[in-house]
């Protein structure tokens, strides 16, 4: 008998939303991931996913959106930060507009959660849309925007970096080469060698 699938993921094939799959699968979820092409430079991390997603025989789709035409330095040529204690990489409300979309397919599915995958690094980096507060609000308002409450779930939230890309190499046996970072490592005192939090640069 078919398992019926339980959770809706934000999936980007990066260190986290992997961690975060494997996470899902060992507690017997059955998750259904979605892939945003939202004009990412990076756009070659989707590839990566369909690949890690298709080896795993996890069910996903790819959700585009268009003309959105947003700066940041994911998506535009915005070279600085634009606002104070926010990091130059953040794009706009970008989080928000992906978990709508994940919560409207979570509705239509009949599941009750959407996970996504912040983690530790997020915070101390500056991105808003992946605070514990942001968490904590996303759920009130999932709880009373359609005709049942889903819940979001952020699993990684207080993972370092460095705990992730660790759990993935010495549990799961993944290292870079199974993995996309979408982070420019240029001018990070990494200089792309090792794990870095500060770009997300992968070993």
């Amino acid at each position: 008998m078919e398992k019926t699938v339980n959770i809706i993921m934000l999936y980007s094939g990066g260190a986290d939303s992997l961690l975060m799959l494997k996470f899902a699968l060992t507690a017997g979820k059955i998750p259904y991931c979605v892939l945003i092409d939202y004009d990412q430079k990076h756009i070659e991390e989707l590839e990566f996913a369909k690949k890690q997603l298709d080896n795993l025989k996890i069910l996903w789709q790819v959700v585009t959106i268009k003309d959105l035409n947003v700066d940041s330095g994911l998506t535009g040529d915005l070279g600085e930060a634009r606002w104070d204690n926010v990091h130059e990489m953040h794009v706009p409300a970008r989080n928000t507009i992906f978990i709508s979309i994940a919560m409207s397919i979570a509705e239509n599915m009949n599941v009750d959660e959407v996970w996504y995958g912040p983690d530790y690094s997020d915070r101390t980096n500056l991105f808003p849309d992946c605070y514990q507060e942001y968490v904590v609000k996303m759920n009130e308002v999932m709880a009373i925007a359609g005709p049942k409450p889903i819940t979001l779930v952020a699993p990684l939230l207080g993972m370092s970096k460095e705990l992730i890309l660790d759990t993935l190499s010495h549990k799961y046996d993944i290292h870079k080469k199974d993995m996309y970072s979408g982070y420019d490592h240029d001018g990070c005192t990494c200089k792309g060698d090792d794990a870095c939090s500060d770009c997300g640069n992968l070993p």
